[in-house]
């Protein structure tokens, strides 16, 4: 990167004009004369120019180059990876890949993306772990001092019924004090150090982040999200492994000695230790935890909001919730076929997919979620976090539901259900009902829920294919979508009489939870949040815009 501030072709020229301005993707300052002459040239016109005197010293050093092919630059980037990759390696490692994207066709959008938005907060929560540790260990220096003075008044005020006799003994004790306080004040100031080490650096990539943020391109936004998660997974791990480590150390005089009847010691000189109470884990780790309190199931549901989805001429097929967002399948707009929503409403994202989309599962452990395309009869494989589509995979028929348990892809066919590796191969088949399965939902012990909204029917089966029950009632009118609660209770929207049944697992009625009344209106997609504190469920009503109700549980 240039770093006078006279313009860099000129100065190739060997002319000296002064800049007013520098290209963030050429990295060269430019002269008044050649930002004309750029925006002249087509292939130049849409480098992004910013002000010269903005600091550039953090925001542009990205890596470009290929770590296994130093001569080759960063061309490529799979989504089934999530890496980028120059051309020999598109070629050699990544060529049955699903989808291989150039960089700038990838980082599009990427400044409003989930991707960054989720490296930005995993910076904040290594920030404020690194702010807390650094202000712990102040601490623990002042206590250090603190409770060397309470520990010399308790050994004073013991000398002191003793006789002249004890002063060696006393003096050997101060030493110990003074050892133990340098030792422990060494690896205070360590502690300390290290940290505010670490904060710096933490610091600097946030900093650096924020720069590319305001003045970078996306492709350099792309290229340095990819560069700077190695930094942050290594300052993920350090954290795990050096917290443990750490602890909050005093000096105490530990007890008394029978000196008074038989003077050989006065006692003696330790240090105790008391776990650091910092705590961190990194967010993906909290987002996998199940905290007992969400082993629960809702009394009370309250609507609370409701937001409009402007989608005309379909249905949302499908809602699932994840890392406080919701995902939207909408069946009828393939150029909307999955959007991302935050939890009150707020349009973040989309994605298009192959075809029209109608049920969607994630992948446990991965980023990943699979989504069926019953009209092409495929199903497509699709990056949550940057809303990348990935690789289309066949299926022998018309599937809507779909599950993943057990590393297998379970779809909902016509009156049969499909068990497919996660290759698509087709392991089984077995037939349940007669017509669609709309949905398939699986519980925590392998049990797959059906909804069959044309036959009025939820079956239930387990891994082996075989029907446990099936429900029907004259009230369950078109039921089409599932979710479970923390006691694995199913809740069941009939959009054929507007009403939210809930199930016990075993299929027993418990009570109708809410009705047209409600707000339910034709009734389609249905999920809980991840602590069952908020219900949504999307209506579905002719060619209007869509809208999903947002109903607060107790």
């Amino acid at each position: 990167m240039a770093s006078s501030q006279t313009c860099g072709p000129c100065s190739r020229m060997e002319k000296s004009v002064t800049a007013v301005k520098l290209c963030t993707d050429c990295e060269d300052h430019l002269c008044t004369d050649c930002v004309h002459t750029q925006k002249a040239i087509k292939a130049l016109a849409s480098h992004r120019l910013i002000n010269k005197d903005v600091q550039t010293d953090k925001g542009f050093i990205i890596k470009s180059t290929c770590s296994d092919h130093p001569e080759m630059g960063l061309e490529f980037y799979c989504s089934n990876h999530e890496s980028l990759c120059c051309r020999t390696c598109s070629e050699n490692i990544h060529s049955t890949c699903g989808k291989m994207l150039t960089i700038d066709s990838a980082a599009r959008g990427i400044k409003t993306s989930v991707m960054l938005n989720d490296a930005k907060e995993d910076l904040k929560d290594l920030l404020q772990t690194a702010e807390q540790l650094e202000e712990d260990r102040a601490k623990n220096m002042d206590g250090i001092g603190k409770s060397e003075a309470t520990t010399l008044q308790k050994i004073a005020k013991f000398k002191c019924e003793l006789t002249l006799e004890i002063d060696r003994l006393y003096n050997e004790l101060l030493t110990n004090v003074d050892e133990a306080k340098k030792k422990l004040t060494k690896k205070a100031e360590s502690d300390l150090l290290d940290i505010e080490i670490r904060r710096k650096v933490i610091v600097d990539i946030s900093e650096q982040l924020e720069f590319l943020t305001k003045h970078g391109s996306e492709s350099q936004m792309l290229m340095l999200l990819n560069t700077i998660r190695v930094a942050i997974a290594k300052q993920e791990n350090d954290f795990q492994n050096l917290i443990p480590s750490y602890a909050c150390s005093d000096i105490t005089f530990l007890k008394e000695s029978g000196i008074k009847s038989a003077l050989n010691s006065l006692g003696s000189v330790g240090m105790k230790l008391v776990p650091c109470s910092i705590t961190y884990t990194p967010r993906k780790h909290k987002q996998a935890q199940i905290s007992p309190e969400y082993d629960r199931m809702p009394t009370k549901f309250k609507i609370k909001n409701e937001f409009q989805v402007p989608y005309p001429d379909g249905r949302i097929s499908s809602i699932v919730t994840n890392k406080n967002r919701l995902l939207l399948c909408f069946f009828g707009d393939k150029c909307r076929a999955l959007s991302i929503w935050s939890g009150t409403g707020d349009h973040i994202q989309e994605c298009t997919l192959a075809d029209y989309a109608w049920g969607m599962a994630i992948i446990p452990g991965t980023n990943e979620a699979v989504v069926t395309l019953p009209l092409i009869k495929s199903v497509q494989f699709v990056n949550i976090t940057s809303l990348v589509p990935g690789k289309v995979l066949k299926v022998s028929d018309r599937c809507q539901g779909v599950a993943v348990i057990k590393n297998m892809i379970i779809l909902g066919g016509i009156g049969k259900v499909h068990f497919c590796s996660m290759e698509g191969s087709l392991l089984k088949t077995v037939d349940v009902g007669r017509v669609c399965l709309h949905s398939l939902k699986a519980n925590k012990t392998g049990m797959i829920y059906c909804c069959e909204a044309k036959g009025d029917t939820l079956y239930c089966i387990d891994i082996n294919g075989t029907v446990i029950f099936q429900y029907s009632s004259p009230e369950f009118k078109g039921p089409i979508d599932i979710a479970l609660d923390g006691k694995e209770n199913l809740y069941v929207t009939t959009w054929g009489t507007n009403k939210l049944h809930r199930l016990s697992k075993d299929g027993k009625l418990i009570d109708i939870v809410l009705k047209k009344e409600d707000g339910l209106n034709e009734p389609y997609a249905v999920a809980f949040n991840k602590n069952y504190t908020k219900l949504y469920i999307a209506n579905g009503l002719g060619i209007e815009n869509k809208e999903v109700l947002i109903f607060d549980c107790a």
